[in-house]
């Protein structure tokens, strides 16, 4: 039976369950009876939990839920099943959001989060064996390392495809491979090689590392033995110190992240 059968708002009822469930499971924990063991600073940080860090929790829980709701909402409740939401998968990627929460007040990380556990039972990343490995992705990455990764999105075809003129449009499999052939490669600057590396290093990122012997200017004819050395002096240091160039580009495991994050985001409408 389609979920929006049994509830006509299926969004809401989804979250108010994975909350349920988190909430259940820090009461069960046991974390103040042991911090009740410390005197006086045990007593201080249970305060610290009880009041102001779970009420910034809270708001952080209520914000990434609504970016949970808005995006099953745009997929179309219809195509959800209930049943995944209930499921110790999602359970356990629940608490791996959650986990996050903890320890980030970054509003964009909270929507990807959101985002991400909605379109973990979403049509196209229901059998996506890798949907713990993107979650984990948001607390490891820094904002920088996920905006560069955005930058490196293919959105244009290339040139000769892009200019066809009387010819039938390409359908949409030969566009898509077409831009993801010519996607962008950048050659990193000094601030932003670290990050680069890094990516490259979680599999989100290709790097091409290619190098070439500058071909020195000598002259047509040598006529001293002098003109020898010097030219030999100048081919060995090119020899010894070739220029080296790195290029990175976006690999299928980083375009398959930035999906499941909901990224790039689509264009707001004009006037919103």
């Amino acid at each position: 039976m389609p979920i929006d059968e049994e509830q006509p708002d299926v969004a809401i009822t989804i979250s108010n369950e994975a909350k349920r469930m988190l909430q259940e499971k820090f009461v069960s924990s046991g974390v103040a009876g042991v911090l009740s063991l410390i005197p006086g600073v045990g007593a201080a940080v249970i305060e610290l939990m009880t009041e102001l860090a779970i009420q910034r929790i809270n708001n952080r829980v209520n914000e990434m839920f609504e970016h949970f709701t808005a995006k099953i909402r745009e997929v179309g409740e219809e195509k959800f099943d209930r049943e995944w939401f209930r499921g110790e998968e999602f359970q356990t990627l629940l608490f791996e959001a959650f986990r996050q929460l903890n320890v980030t007040h970054d509003r964009e990380k909270i929507e990807m989060l959101g985002t991400a556990l909605a379109n973990s039972g979403a049509p196209g990343f229901k059998d996506e064996e890798r949907k713990d490995l993107f979650v984990r992705f948001v607390r490891d990455l820094t904002l920088q390392h996920i905006r560069t990764l955005v930058e490196l999105v293919p959105t244009h075809l290339p040139m000769p495809a892009s200019r066809q003129s009387g010819v039938q449009p390409l359908d949409e499999e030969t566009a898509r491979r077409l831009k993801w052939s010519s996607r962008p490669k950048v050659t990193p600057r000094t601030g932003d090689l670290l990050a680069l590396q890094m990516l490259h290093a979680y599999g989100l990122v290709e790097e091409n590392i290619t190098s070439s012997i500058v071909q020195p200017s000598l002259p047509s004819r040598f006529t001293t033995e002098g003109q020898i050395r010097d030219a030999w002096r100048i081919f060995s240091k090119n020899i010894e110190h070739p220029t080296v160039t790195r290029t990175f580009r976006l690999s299928p495991l980083g375009d398959e992240f930035l999906k499941f994050m909901g990224l790039p985001k689509p264009p707001s409408p004009v006037g919103d």
